[in-house]
């Protein structure tokens, strides 16, 4: 086992750091960061979704643990109650959630943020999340990614939420749509989905409100999914 698996392994079982690594601990959370990253934050956050008719609501807690600069590479964790945790890099093209089964890394934010910036990133069907009586064919569909285009539409907009009133946050706009494939016509009988979504991010505080709407053809699995932040700790 490498020095960075060794550490990922002590993250998810609850440790700040794995022995091996504690001296590597350090703090780099930036005021100005639009994904800080780095220091000690719990990010307080409801999501509410209206799928079916009906609506779901619950609560979602990402803590940010200590950072690890392993092998030359400096890795930001964020644990969340379930205990799974999501690992961060930046590197000199942005932020990127790392991937510790062997496959790409995903890009989150590209380095150079200005208006008309584009990108793209895949990125889960939220949908699915809620979705499936059986466990083996349910954790199957939930791999499904869909491509998107990113593109920021503002750097000045005011975004009211329920942990307050955050000035020059910057405004993303992500669609993307794709044929369902065999998987989704047999199991859900979707043929295609269609996904637009608006994120506001507040400098230092990360992101603070998230509206989705993934369209599905027929429109049995329509998902409304709105994210907003209600406190930061």
């Amino acid at each position: 086992m490498n020095n960075r698996d060794a550490w990922y392994r002590g993250c998810r079982a609850g440790l700040a750091l794995v022995a091996l690594l504690a001296a590597t601990a350090c703090d780099r959370s930036g005021s100005a960061d639009y994904f800080p990253l780095g220091g000690e934050q719990i990010w307080d956050y409801e999501i509410r979704r209206s799928i079916k008719g009906e609506q779901h609501t619950q609560r979602l807690l990402l803590t940010s643990l200590p950072t690890a600069n392993i092998d030359g590479t400096e890795y930001f964790p964020q644990v969340r109650l379930d205990g799974r945790v999501d690992v961060f890099s930046r590197t000199r093209d942005g932020i990127e959630r790392i991937n510790f089964a062997n496959s790409p890394t995903l890009p989150v934010l590209p380095a150079e943020l200005k208006p008309k910036a584009t990108w793209k990133a895949p990125g889960q069907i939220l949908f699915l999340e809620i979705t499936g009586a059986f466990h083996a064919t349910f954790q199957e569909r939930k791999k499904l990614t869909i491509d998107l285009d990113y593109v920021v539409e503002a750097m000045d907009d005011t975004v009211e939420v329920a942990a307050g009133s955050f000035t020059n946050c910057m405004r993303i706009k992500s669609t993307g749509s794709m044929f369902a494939g065999a998987t989704l016509k047999e199991f859900l009988g979707i043929s295609f989905i269609q996904i637009e979504q608006t994120e506001w991010y507040a400098p230092g505080v990360g992101l603070v409100k998230r509206v989705r709407k993934e369209s599905t053809t027929p429109a049995d699995w329509n998902n409304n999914f709105e994210q907003e932040l209600m406190a930061l700790n």
